[in-house]
């Protein structure tokens, strides 16, 4: 026996010699269909770990056996096989025919081919989505994937609300992200744009179950950018740009204005004060011309890529910087990147780390309003250096909005570190064992100085200044321990995943805040008047165990298994733990023997299926299941001389019950790609029904505690389609490509907890079984009166109580001509709160995002438009100014109904109380349906024979563009995109910050 180990032993060495004798050199040049060399296009042999990436030249070398067959690919471009076949020499040309099917995409723990794809995943186009320049993620993504929608700010340094298909939940809570396997707790402000490779919507429960206890809202995948292998490279780009607001309301000058206030003065049959005197020189102040401003934008990336066969690494820094539109706020970035992998044997080990700070000025209150209602006789600033507040002659109410901007002194800081790293093991062909470890830290500190000054007519504050300071921070850690196995037998492929992941988070923050302080000592303990002092801790935790199999016959029958079981600390004792299984089954019809006769016009043509649970915790705070104890804040009075103790009480109420938000998903979809892989797109249908959302049920006092209750009951069901369909052509050294995107999501409330909840601006909005979440629910108006006859006719029969009679009663008995006429829909004589009725939706019933790009030889073109249709919106910046019972400026060519006007659409001014100005009537709803050109832009890259003499620039481009241009709607308003409002109060536009017009020319290198 010991003979025969040794011998073996011996024979080893000679066994590697043969083997390492059959692996020959390949080398070679990958090339485009214009024979353009291809820079760091992939060179796989099949079946293993072993590449290369093509260098400048597009010429690779690698080593593989005789008998191997090498994978060539390149985003954009179709992969292509070649077995070696014993050559030493292999050119090979990638062409565009099949890049909409073969695409690796990115989806939950792992990769996949885009046509082996059974469940609802969004490719999101990255050469369109870089050509817009936008902040962050969810601005980035705005319209470019069917069923998000997206809506954004302008305010510098803001995020976007982004809902995917439909509204998920009863509270505010988004998606999840993703950044290169870390799930991300912060805010997407100081996450660089630029450093993004490719981005992934997951949508359905077979695609989102295995982030189990998290994916209800939808999953945004991001994979950040990452060195090929070949010589150092340096890309650099930079791009500045002119913002400015998009659209302005054209308001009255101050003889405009006065007539129109000395009508409303007249009509209430007051004294007018405003009587300018005689010789008196107007002041005739255009607050949109004083308050907006053309600002600068910034965005300057730099990037060191490079690596070989054993590894690849990249480094990049940017600094964006963009200031407001308006006077006040600004915005500033700056992101540091390291990403690297290395590869030895076996062995796999990379490290993706983010380093970020930023600095925020945010606006201060709601100016949008206040510029346009403010009357032009009242100057900026009085001529004593005060700020124009409004005076006994024109009493208005509005805030001076510059002055609010440049009291206030507010700046948030904030530092972030996003990092993971990993090791990899492959002990045999096609088993992996992965462990990640992420780390999220974020550090803020949020400054808020105010010198009260008066900026509103007879509002003066009681203390001198003030000071606040919030500071705090919150760390997450997560550890992922997956196992992996893919094996082929024959026509027979499968893979299996298995996992197990923790994560903890904990958060710390104080907030102090004091008043009159000492003149120039703007630190807290200079402050002598009510220093307050609060702060809080708090922790949460998750354990989760994940699995997903795959299944493919010939590429013909497709079967995906998830399931994930998390547990969290933020859920009772009785329901800590839940489970979330889906399942997909996908049909390549393409592949059937009966199709043959079809295939000359239809590539590819499959249809899938998916049906799984999936769940959501984000709206729940930390131990919101249990009771606390408050002390300092309530105490008792006690004995003769009534003195107060303080002591401790015991608020909230416990519930052990409380659980997941849980997401059942159903989806149905067909994917084509024909005519030579020229046409390709998806249509989807699907239907979701989200059950004990988590809700805060008002109980009544005599409970024993003042606090809202969590608990699990609402429900809703989301039920829509979409359709994405594409057009590509290669025509010599002509490339075009034409994408559209539509979705339609429908919202029905299955349970409310209460019979109805209503929420905006006094209550237009209203959410009750069987209709539809936030729907506006106001009086309807019915034209308006221009004659007494009209008055006295528009009447209800109503029964006397009294006679038992039946009898005409006038419904507004208070009108006169010019006034509103409202629909009294009770019949009850009388127009009030009863009467209101729905009238449209704040959520479009179509969105779309039309996407045109082109190239001809150095020169490239793009266009992108965007749009909704069906929505409403509640225009309160046209209440303030449209109402005419108090001083306030009005839009420029408004004509209120006088005896010689007799408007039907705008009733006659009056100052004073009267019902013309009922907030919640449909005087103030609006059509919300807009298209705008989102994006424009033409570049030219420069050829490189331009650039033979000099070695070290291999790249060059440079282009202009324009985002937002124009907006074609109705709206009346600064801007129809609204975002922010709780989710039973949308459409409100209290003066929001609308997205903004800006001009940007670029430039970019690659050295």
């Amino acid at each position: 026996m010991l003979k025969k180990l040794l011998a073996i032993v011996l024979l080893l060495p000679c066994c590697a010699l043969v083997l390492r004798a059959q692996n020959r050199n390949i080398s070679g040049i990958v090339t485009d269909e214009s024979g353009e060399p291809v820079i760091g296009a992939s060179v796989i042999v099949k079946g293993t770990t072993i590449g290369t990436n093509s260098g400048i030249n597009g010429n690779y070398d690698i080593t593989a056996p005789a008998d191997a067959t090498l994978v060539f690919s390149f985003i954009g471009l179709n992969t292509h096989e070649e077995a070696v076949g014993g050559r030493a020499r292999i050119d090979v040309q990638l062409g565009t025919g099949t890049q909409a099917i073969d695409e690796v995409v990115v989806v939950a723990y792992g990769t996949q081919r885009k046509r082996d794809l059974t469940g609802a995943v969004s490719v999101v186009d990255m050469t369109e989505m870089k050509k817009m320049q936008a902040p962050n993620i969810g601005q980035a993504l705005q319209s470019l994937a069917a069923g998000v929608n997206v809506t954004t700010s302008g305010a510098p340094g803001s995020g976007a609300d982004i809902r995917i298909r439909g509204v998920g939940s009863f509270s505010n809570v988004g998606p999840l992200y993703v950044v290169d396997g870390m799930i991300l707790d912060g805010s997407q402000r100081e996450f660089n744009v630029s450093d993004i490779e490719s981005m992934q919507v997951l949508k359905d429960a077979s695609a989102t179950a295995l982030y189990g206890a998290r994916g209800a809202n939808g999953v945004i995948i991001v994979t950040t950018k990452k060195g090929k292998e070949g010589p150092a490279k340096i890309d650099f780009s930079a791009t500045w740009g002119v913002q400015q607001i998009a659209n302005r309301i054209e308001t009255m000058n101050s003889i405009e204005f006065l007539r129109i206030n000395r009508q409303a003065y007249d009509n209430a049959g007051r004294e007018w004060p405003g009587e300018p005197a005689q010789g008196q020189v107007l002041v005739n102040t255009d607050w949109q011309d004083e308050f907006f401003q053309n600002a600068l934008m910034q965005d300057y990336n730099l990037s060191v890529s490079g690596g070989n066969a054993n590894g690849n690494y990249l480094f990049s820094f940017g600094y964006y910087n963009q200031d407001g539109v308006v006077k006040g706020p600004t915005h500033e970035r700056l992101t540091a990147r390291s990403n690297a992998e290395a590869r030895k044997g076996i062995f796999s080990f990379g490290e993706n780390l983010l380093v970020a700070h930023s600095t925020t000025q945010p606006m201060i209150g709601a100016p949008f309003i206040d510029l346009a209602r403010m009357p032009p006789v009242i100057p900026v600033r009085n001529q004593d250096g005060t700020y124009g507040t409004g005076n006994s002659s024109y009493q208005t109410y509005g805030a001076n909005p510059i002055g609010m901007q440049e009291m206030y002194q507010h700046r948030q800081t904030s530092k972030r570190i996003i990092g993971n790293t990993y090791l990899q093991i492959e002990p045999i062909a096609g088993l992996q064992f992965k462990s990640n470890v992420g780390v999220e830290y974020h550090n803020y500190f949020d400054r808020e100085l105010e010198i009260y000054k008066q900026v509103r007519y007879l509002t003066v504050s009681s203390y001198d200044n003030q000071l606040l300071e919030r500071k705090g921070d919150f760390m997450s850690w997560m550890w992922e321990n997956t196992a992996f196995y893919k094996k082929e037998i024959g026509k027979h492929k499968f893979d299996v995943l298995l996992g197990y992941t923790a994560q903890e988070r904990t958060s710390r923050n104080h907030v102090g805040i004091v008043k009159d302080l000492a003149q120039g000592y703007w630190v807290p303990s200079a402050g002598i008047t009510e220093p307050a002092l609060i702060g809080t801790d708090s922790e949460q935790a998750m354990t989760s165990w994940l699995g997903r199999i795959n299944y493919d016959f010939a590429g013909r029958y497709l079967l995906q298994f998830n399931i994930r079981r998390d547990g969290s600390s933020r859920f009772g004792e009785n329901y800590r733990f839940g489970n979330f299984p889906s399942a997909s089954l996908g049909w390549r019809v393409s592949e059937e023997a009966f199709f043959a006769p079809a295939k000359q016009w239809v590539d590819d043509l499959k249809i899938r299926f998916s049906y799984g649970i999936i769940g959501d915790q984000q709206a729940l705070p930390n131990y919101a299941y249990d009771t606390y104890v408050v002390r300092g804040t309530e105490g008792v009075i006690l004995g003769t001389d009534q003195t107060y103790y303080p002591g401790a009480i015991q608020k909230g109420r416990a519930n052990p019950d409380l659980r997941w938000e849980q997401k059942t998903t159903l989806n149905a979809g067909i994917d084509f790609a024909a005519l030579s892989q020229k046409l390709y797109g998806s249509v989807e249908y699907f239907r979701s029904d989200s059950k004990d959302l988590l809700l805060q049920l008002p109980i009544a006092w005599t409970s024993g505690t003042d606090i809202t209750p969590w608990t699990n009951y609402g429900s809703v069901r989301n039920e829509g389609v979409e359709i994405t369909l594409g057009w590509r052509e290669t025509q010599k050294e002509f490339k075009y490509n034409v994408a559209l995107n539509l979705s339609s999501v429908g919202t029905t409330v299955l349970e409310l907890g209460e019979s109805y909840r209503e929420a905006g601006i006094s209550n237009v909005n209203r959410s009750e079984k069987g209709r539809s979440v936030g729907d506006f629910y106001v009086i309807r108006t019915d034209g308006i009166f221009q004659t007494w006859d009209e008055i006295y006719a528009h009447t209800s029969m109503v029964k006397n109580e009294t006679t038992g009679a039946t009898l005409p009663v006038m419904i507004q008995p208070n009108a006169a001509p010019g006034d509103i006429r409202y629909k009294d829909i009770n019949s009850d004589g009388k127009i009030d709160a009863d009467d209101k009725e729905y009238v449209g939706s704040p959520f479009p019933k179509f969105e779309i995002g039309l996407t045109f790009a082109a190239e001809y030889k150095g020169f490239d073109f793009s266009l992108f438009l965007a749009g909704v249709w069906g929505n409403k919106i509640f225009n309160n910046v046209k209440y303030w100014m449209e109402r005419m019972d108090e001083t306030a400026n009005l839009p420029k060519n408004l004509a209120p109904w006088t005896p010689e006007n007799h408007s039907t659409t705008t009733p006659r001014a009056f100052m004073g109380p009267n019902d013309n100005t009922i907030v919640y009537s449909d005087r103030w709803i609006e059509d919300g349906t807009y298209l705008r050109l989102k994006n424009i832009q033409v570049g030219y890259s420069f050829t490189k024979s331009l650039f033979k003499n000099v070695k070290f620039v291999e790249n060059a481009r440079l282009y202009v563009g324009v985002q937002n241009l124009f907006t074609l709607t109705s709206y009346s308003g600064f801007d129809p995109e609204i975002s922010g409002g709780s989710i039973f109060g949308k459409g409100n536009d209290d003066g929001h910050f609308p997205p903004v017009r800006t001009f940007t020319c670029g430039l970019q290198l690659t050295f």
